[in-house]
C-alpha cells in the first residue's frame, strides 16, 4: 500500500469524529469560552481541560459501544432496562427545543451581521430553519460527513491565526485588567462553561448512531482502532479550539470596559471584531464565514442527530415498527424551536445559558447510563471497561454530580 493510498484511506475513515467536532465546536466555544476569557482571563482554562478529562470516558463510550456491540447506545440503554430508555426520551424531549433554539439564535445573529441582512429576526430565523430541514431531508448523513472536515479545517486555521496575532500583540487595556474575584458568580460561570464544553453528554448517543452509519458505509475497515483514532482527533481537537477561544477573550477582551451584549447581532459584531482587530479589516470575510460556517454545521449536525436518535429510540422500543419518524421529528423540532425564539425575543445569551445549564444538570445521568452500557454482559468480555476504566468513570460521575448539586445550591439557595 503506497503512502498516498494510506493517507486517502486515513481521511476516508474520518467521519463520526468530525461530525462530533462539528456539533461540539459552536456555542460552547464561540460564546461561552470567549465570555469566560473576557470576564476571568486565563483562569478558566483549568475548567476547559478538566471537564474534557472528566467527560472523556463517557464520550468515548459512544463509538466504543457501537463498534463492539454493532448497535447504538440507545439499544444499550434498552438492555439496561426500559426505565433507562424512558429516561433518555424524557431528557431529550425536555431539552431539545431549547438546545436548537440557542444554536439557531447564534447562527441567525451571525448571518444578519456578516451579510448585513435587514429582514425581521422572525422571518430570517424561519428561513434558516426551513433551509436546514430541507438540506437534511434530502442529504442525510452522507452530505453532512462530506462538508464537515473542510468546515473544521477553515475554523481551526482562522482561530489559530487570530490567537497567534493576539498573543504577540496584546491590547494595552489587557495589561490593566483587575484580578478575577473567585466567588459564587465565578463558580456559576464555570458551570455554564462546562455545561456545553466540549458538548452535552447526550452527544455520545448521537456519536454512536453516526458510528453505526459509518460502519454500514465503510464495512470492516471502520474497526475499533479506526473509530478510536477518529474520535480522539475530534475530541481533543475541540479542547484545543476551546482553549484558543478562551485565549482570544483573555487577550483581547479581558478588562475591557464594554461587556458582551445579549443580542445575537450585537454579540456577533463584537465576536468577529475580536478577530478583525488583530488581523485587520481584510480578515472580516474569512473569519466571518468561518464562524458562520461553524454555527451552520452545528445547527445541521444537532438538527439531524436529535430526530435520528428519536427515530432510533422508536425502533428499539417498537422493533416491529418499520416506518421512520425522522421526517416528522425534524419538522416538529424546527417548529418548536422557532416558537421559542419567536416568543423569547432577542435575549440570545440568556437562552444559551439556560440550555447549557440544563445540559450540565443532566450530565451525571448520561454518564451513569454510559458507564452501565460499557459493562453490559452482552458485550464481549475484552470490550468491556477494565477495573481502571471503571474507577476513572466512577470518579468522573462523582465530580459531575457534585458540580450539578453545587449549581442547584447556588441557583436556588437550597
Amino acid at each position: 500500500m503506497t503512502t498516498l493510498h494510506k493517507i486517502k484511506r486515513y481521511i476516508y475513515l474520518l467521519g463520526p469524529g468530525m461530525l462530533y467536532a462539528g456539533a461540539a465546536i459552536g456555542v460552547s466555544h464561540l460564546i461561552q469560552s470567549t465570555r469566560a476569557g473576557a470576564d476571568y482571563g486565563w483562569l478558566p482554562v483549568i475548567a476547559i481541560i478538566g471537564i474534557h478529562l472528566v467527560k472523556y470516558p463517557f464520550f468515548k463510550a459512544g463509538s466504543a459501544y457501537a463498534v463492539s456491540a454493532k448497535e447504538s447506545l440507545i439499544s444499550g440503554y434498552k438492555r439496561i432496562g426500559n426505565w433507562a430508555l424512558l429516561l433518555y426520551f424524557l431528557i431529550t424531549v425536555a431539552t431539545m427545543f431549547t438546545v436548537i433554539a440557542a444554536i439557531t439564535a447564534v447562527s441567525v445573529g451571525l448571518i444578519a451581521y456578516v451579510f448585513q441582512i435587514n429582514l425581521s429576526p422572525a422571518l430570517l430565523t424561519l428561513s434558516y430553519l426551513v433551509f436546514s430541514v430541507a438540506f437534511l431531508l434530502f442529504g442525510r448523513y452522507t452530505w453532512l460527513e462530506k462538508i464537515m472536515s473542510g468546515v473544521i479545517l477553515v475554523l481551526t486555521i482562522s482561530t489559530i491565526l487570530a490567537f497567534t496575532s493576539a498573543w504577540f500583540d496584546p491590547p494595552a487595556w489587557n495589561q490593566l485588567a483587575d484580578s478575577p474575584v473567585l466567588d459564587g458568580v465565578f463558580l456559576m460561570m464555570l458551570i455554564k462553561l462546562m455545561g456545553w464544553m466540549p458538548a452535552p453528554l447526550d452527544l455520545s448517543v448521537w456519536h454512536s448512531i453516526w458510528t453505526e452509519e459509518k460502519m454500514a458505509i465503510a464495512g470492516g475497515y471502520y474497526d475499533q482502532k479506526a473509530a478510536d483514532r477518529d474520535f480522539k482527533i475530534g475530541y481533543w481537537g475541540t479542547m484545543v479550539v476551546g482553549v484558543l477561544f478562551l485565549g482570544l477573550g483573555a487577550l483581547v477582551l479581558h478588562g475591557h470596559p464594554e461587556s458582551l451584549p445579549d443580542s445575537g447581532v450585537k454579540f456577533s459584531h463584537r465576536l468577529i471584531s475580536v478577530y478583525t482587530t488583530q488581523l485587520g479589516d481584510w480578515a472580516f470575510w474569512i473569519v466571518g464565514v468561518a464562524a458562520l460556517t461553524t454555527m451552520i454545521s452545528t445547527t445541521l449536525t444537532c438538527l439531524d442527530a436529535i430526530p435520528r436518535s428519536l427515530n432510533e429510540l422508536w425502533h428499539v422500543w417498537k422493533p416491529d415498527q418499520k416506518k421512520s419518524i425522522y421526517g416528522i421529528s425534524i419538522r416538529v423540532l424546527a417548529l418548536g424551536s422557532f416558537a421559542i425564539l419567536y416568543l423569547w425575543g432577542p435575549a440570545m445569551v440568556t437562552m444559551v445559558d439556560i440550555a447549557t445549564l440544563l445540559s450540565f444538570c443532566t450530565s451525571p445521568i448520561f454518564a451513569f447510563l454510559n458507564y452501565r452500557a460499557m459493562n453490559l454482559d452482552s458485550l464481549p468480555a475484552d470490550q468491556r471497561w477494565t477495573k481502571g476504566e471503571n474507577y476513572y468513570a466512577l470518579t468522573s460521575i462523582t465530580i459531575l454530580s457534585v458540580l450539578a448539586v453545587a449549581f442547584l445550591i447556588l441557583r436556588f439557595g437550597w
